[in-house]
C-alpha cells in the first residue's frame, strides 16, 4: 500500500468513527439528561391527567423513579425490582415483561458506551498519529467531507420520516434493535414504563438528538475553516 494511500485509508476510518462518536454523545447526553425529563413530564399528559398523577405518584417520586430507571441502564449489575406506593398501594413498579425489555435496552446501551470508547480511541489516535508525523489535516478534513456528505442525506431521509411519520420510524426502530421478541409494546394504561416516556415524549427526544447530531457534524467543518482562515 502506497504512502498515500493508507493515509486516505486512516483518515477515512477516522471520519467514520467521529461521527459515530457524535451520534453516540448526542444520544447519551440527552438520553441520560434528568433536566430533559423533567421538561417534559412538566408539560406532558396522559388521558388529561399529569404524569405522575396519572401513575399515581408525586413528581418527586416520579422524578426519582426516573432517575433510578437510567441509573440500571449503565450498570448491568443494577436490578429493577423496586416497590412503590402507586395510587395508594404498595406494588412491584415493574412487570416481568417491562424488566424483561429493560435488559434488552440495558443491552444495547452498553454496547454504545463501548462504541463512544473505541470510537474516541480511534479519532485520539489519528489526530496524535497526525500530530507526531507533522501531517496536516487536510486528509481528514477532505475524508471528512467525503463521508459527511452521505451522511447528511441520510440525516435527511431519516429527519424527513421522523416528521411526516414518526409512528412508523419508531416501530422499525423496535423491529430492527429488538428483533424477535414485542417486549417493547406496552400499555399506556397499566405499564409504568411508558407512562414514564410516553411516545410524544420519544418524538421530542428523537427530534432534539437528530438536531442535536447535525450540530455536531457541522462543527469540525467550522473549526477547520476558522483554522485556515486564521493561518492564512
Amino acid at each position: 500500500m502506497q504512502k498515500k494511500d493508507y493515509r486516505q485509508t486512516l483518515s477515512v476510518i477516522a471520519s467514520l468513527a467521529l461521527i459515530l462518536f457524535f451520534l453516540i454523545t448526542s444520544i447519551h447526553f440527552w438520553c441520560f439528561n434528568q433536566a430533559f425529563y423533567d421538561s417534559e413530564h412538566a408539560k406532558l399528559t396522559l388521558y388529561g391527567k399529569s404524569i405522575s398523577e396519572h401513575i399515581g405518584i408525586t413528581d418527586e417520586q416520579l422524578k426519582d423513579l426516573t432517575a433510578f430507571t437510567l441509573a440500571y441502564l449503565n450498570d448491568e449489575d443494577a436490578s429493577l425490582d423496586l416497590k412503590m406506593e402507586v395510587k395508594g398501594a404498595m406494588r412491584e413498579v415493574y412487570t416481568d415483561d417491562e424488566k424483561a425489555h429493560m435488559i434488552d435496552v440495558r443491552h444495547l446501551n452498553l454496547i454504545a458506551n463501548r462504541l463512544w470508547v473505541v470510537s474516541l480511541l480511534l479519532v485520539t489516535g489519528y489526530l496524535a498519529f497526525c500530530l507526531i508525523r507533522k501531517l496536516p489535516l487536510d486528509d481528514f478534513y477532505r475524508s471528512y467531507m467525503k463521508v459527511l456528505k452521505y451522511g447528511l442525506i441520510f440525516l435527511a431521509v431519516l429527519g424527513t420520516w421522523i416528521l411526516i411519520d414518526f409512528d412508523s420510524f419508531w416501530t422499525a426502530f423496535h423491529h430492527v434493535f429488538f428483533a424477535g421478541n414485542e417486549l417493547w409494546i406496552l400499555d399506556l394504561r397499566k405499564d409504568i414504563l411508558i407512562m414514564i416516556v410516553p411516545p410524544e415524549f420519544f418524538n421530542h427526544l428523537v427530534i432534539t438528538i437528530t438536531v442535536t447530531f447535525f450540530i455536531l457534524l457541522l462543527f469540525p467543518v467550522l473549526l477547520y475553516m476558522f483554522i485556515k482562515r486564521k493561518s492564512a
